[in-house]
């Protein structure tokens, strides 16, 4: 599998702090059956912390952290960005990391509101030739409300990634809920472990939602969004639409339209 979501870097966002936790986390991919894991701390963050060159270096040594404790794991680089205007702004000026330096961007949206801009703004990092990518959806407040928002993005152009967890539980019953309904609309295009620590809470584990993905929608599109979507993004390749092996079935929420 390739994981194209994965905030593990130590002492530089929200994920590891230690050497030793990066390194743990990096086994736990490993052994879990991840082959590749593109490096996505938070833009924010980066931007506080040198930048892009500051970034690759610190990719550089954690490669050679990996190569001096034996650990077979593959590294890229990218980024994950909150969508704002000013985002935008940086895209057009060609400044943004993209995913393994492809043209897909990945950008999550704030988790409880839904900025006006949200759909022009997407549409301007396209028009600037990026493919954005839309992070942990499922996790969204106003998409758990209402999928519908995400379909229209991505009947757009946009694509979608879901958190592993999310497809057993870990975030709670809406974003599981979510998480299955988006793929059921086969909306969803990527699963990512979105993972920060070495714990339970936030591993970067996949497989386990890899199964759960083949028994939602088959074997074919969990196959999808682990492995060929991923490398798709790795190589810079078209994505696919997963093939759905599941009769596609749109509910609504029991928590849907309350304020």
């Amino acid at each position: 599998m390739h994981d194209i979501h994965c905030h593990m870097l130590p002492d530089l966002d929200d994920g590891p702090q230690t050497m030793e936790e990066s390194l743990e986390m990096a086994r736990l991919a490993v052994a879990d059956g991840i082959q590749t894991v593109i490096m996505t701390p938070h833009g924010a963050q980066v931007a506080a912390r040198g930048g892009r060159e500051a970034l690759a270096q610190r990719v550089r040594e954690f490669g050679e952290a990996l190569k001096s404790q034996h650990v077979e794991l593959k590294l890229a680089m990218g980024m994950e960005y909150l969508l704002t205007i000013d985002l935008v702004r940086e895209a057009q000026q060609g400044s943004t990391v993209t995913l393994n330096g492809s043209r897909y961007l990945l950008v999550e949206i704030d988790f409880v509101q839904w900025p006006p801009y949200t759909a022009d703004a997407l549409f301007q990092l396209q028009l600037a030739g990026y493919i954005p990518v839309l992070a942990h959806p499922e996790r969204q407040a106003s998409i758990q409300a209402s999928p519908e928002l995400l379909e229209k993005l991505v009947e757009r152009g946009s694509y979608s990634e879901v958190t592993a967890g999310s497809l057993l539980g870990d975030f709670g019953a809406r974003a599981q809920e979510c998480a299955e309904e988006l793929v059921r609309r086969g909306l969803v295009h990527f699963m990512a472990s979105d993972g920060h620590t070495p714990t339970r809470n936030r591993p970067p584990l996949m497989a386990q939602a890899r199964d759960a993905l083949a028994m939602l929608a088959g074997e074919g599109a969990a196959l999808a969004m682990s492995v060929g979507n991923p490398l798709a993004v790795l190589t810079n390749a078209p994505v696919e639409a997963p093939p759905l092996a599941r009769p596609i079935r749109r509910r609504r929420f029991p928590w849907a339209g309350r304020g």
